[in-house]
């Protein structure tokens, strides 16, 4: 429990720290000077209590894909593996069935938190968070979810393997905006709607998106 609510304070205090300097392309944005910015990401597989991988490799790559596209045209950030850009794990995973919201949020100071960060992705951003790589678990079952962010709160993301063909492969990006603090929009066309296939974000979703300290310069 401690090594949650250790991780959780510092990654609140990280993204407010990153987000202060970041008001500086914020404005820039709105002026109309939006330069390319960057984002790491990796998803890992999860393997059941058999063995067997929750879904193979291919099954992530066109939600990957489509997750560049929508962050290049909606935001100019390019994504980017975060060295391999999908990881199956090697042992069964104890965090097969986890939850969301408030459910979310208490794991992660248990079993399935730690599993988590122990498994998330490091290329960067260690101390500072600046750069800290996005990591989408795939999971086998989120408590009447597709996917879920704890926000600011994590460096990780969940999303169910069986929904990885759905709503158009805008599931990944749709959690990773919610990693870099954005909330849910009622506009079925944006990126942000929770069950739709929208793709767009408005200018502050895409100022937002790219002040948060997962996100960064070239």
């Amino acid at each position: 429990m401690l090594g949650g609510a250790v991780a959780q304070s510092l990654n609140v205090l990280r993204e407010a720290a990153n987000r202060v300097p970041g008001l500086v392309d914020t404005a820039a944005g709105f002026a109309g000077v939006r330069p390319y910015k960057k984002l790491l990401l990796r998803v890992v597989i999860l393997r059941d209590e058999e063995g067997k991988a929750l879904a193979p490799d291919e099954a992530v790559i066109p939600s990957f894909l489509e997750a560049q596209r929508i962050f290049m045209e909606q935001a100019r950030v390019r994504l980017i593996p975060a060295g391999t850009m999908v990881v199956t794990l090697d042992e069964p995973a104890p965090a097969l069935d986890v939850h969301c919201d408030d459910g979310a949020w208490q794991e992660d100071f248990d079993t399935a938190g730690e599993f988590f960060r122990r498994h998330e992705a490091r290329d960067r951003g260690r101390i500072s968070g600046y750069g800290a790589p996005v990591t989408v678990f795939v999971v086998r079952d989120i408590s009447n979810k597709g996917g879920c962010s704890l926000g600011p709160l994590t460096n990780y993301v969940t999303i169910e393997a069986r929904m990885l063909p759905r709503a158009r492969y805008r599931l990944i990006a749709h959690e990773v905006a919610h990693a870099c603090g954005l909330w849910h929009s009622k506009d079925k066309a944006n990126l942000m709607y929770p069950k739709g296939p929208g793709d767009i974000l408005l200018p502050w979703q895409a100022a937002i998106l790219r002040n948060s300290r997962h996100v960064t310069l070239l």
